[in-house]
């Protein structure tokens, strides 16, 4: 059996209309695990999932593109208990810093908050996650799944960085942020990629599949595809919503 990837969300900072910022479900036949929790992505998780079967939910950083809905699943659990719908609380893993924005993860004990660090490694659903430092406005960690001999990455938010070119490399699956067009390109200190170097992290670090995310709602993909393919020498895929990804 494989990893599955199901794109619930993937722009950012915010929705395009009836879309979702960002948020992945990684599934393997043991269950399934949330990764990051933005606007919209309760919604288009419950098409696929009922909240019964949610086992884990993953944070990268406390940024509201990656965590506004975190409080909509928490209320979502809670109901779902006192209703017998649910037996079990679920264990939100997220970035203990910043220490106010973790404060926050826990409810009532319905859902019980474990602080992530890059030291940290989690056994879920039979999938081995150990994760890395990023370089962003506020500390986010890169996420690693392995399962039966494949690795997926995801990148969370970050500009370049060493850490997550480590972690990235040789992976199956590299989910990686592309915020801006080359053309495009912001200040360093807010963190985020070109989709340029995204290809050309891709092939320096030997990933066999470049999949990019995290990308204005306006954007014209075909030419983040581009910018990214003409680096990383081969296809570079897209995370659209609804796209279900097999690794």
């Amino acid at each position: 059996m494989s990893m599955k990837l199901r794109v619930l969300g993937e722009t950012g900072p915010y929705p395009a209309p009836g879309g979702a910022t960002t948020g992945f479900l990684l599934s393997t036949e043991q269950g399934n695990v949330l990764i990051d929790a933005g606007s919209g992505v309760m919604s288009e998780l419950t098409k696929h999932l009922a909240i019964k079967d949610l086992h884990a939910v993953i944070i990268t950083h406390h940024h509201a593109d990656h965590t506004s809905d975190l409080n909509v699943l928490q209320y979502g659990v809670m109901i779902h208990r006192l209703q017998g719908l649910r037996d079990e609380p679920i264990t939100v893993y997220a970035n203990g810093a910043p220490a106010e924005e973790f404060a926050k993860v826990g409810l009532d004990g319905h859902v019980q908050a474990v602080p992530l660090t890059s030291d940290s490694k989690l056994e879920l659903c039979g999938m081995t996650f150990t994760f890395a430092d990023t370089v962003h406005a506020i500390p986010c960690l890169a996420v690693s799944a392995e399962y039966q001999g494949k690795r997926f990455v995801f990148s969370g938010d970050s500009g370049p960085s060493e850490n997550l070119e480590r972690l990235a490399t040789g992976a199956d699956f590299f989910l990686c942020e592309a915020s801006w067009l080359e053309q495009d390109r912001g200040p360093a200190h807010i963190g985020h990629l070109t989709s340029k170097e995204v290809g050309e992290i891709g092939k320096r670090v030997g990933v066999k599949q470049l999949c990019l995310t995290h990308f204005y709602p306006e954007y014209d993909r075909s030419l983040l595809k581009a910018e990214a393919e003409a680096e990383f020498g081969r296809e570079v895929l897209i995370a659209t919503q609804g796209a279900v990804f097999e690794i």
